[in-house]
């Protein structure tokens, strides 16, 4: 796990939501099926990492902008 990293189990809302700085994708995902499918101990970097999927990233060589919404200090 990435240092100073929380896990998905301590991740604050029963809904994960996910937004892209590159891109117009936003999506959201229950906590619950996250936890089931990657484990309550994934680190946040390493989930974001596992569904982000980001066309634009693959496409233009670059690093994907997702983000935890619900993380941000500029909430949505």
């Amino acid at each position: 796990m990435p240092a100073g990293s929380i896990t998905l189990a301590e991740y604050p809302a029963d809904m994960v939501r996910l937004a892209c700085t590159r891109c117009d994708r936003r999506g959201q995902v229950r906590k619950a099926t996250l936890i089931a499918r990657h484990g309550g101990k994934t680190a946040l970097p390493d989930l974001r990492q596992a569904i982000a999927q980001c066309p634009k990233a693959n496409a233009l060589g670059t690093a994907c902008g997702v983000y935890f919404v619900d993380l941000s200090p500029n909430k949505d």
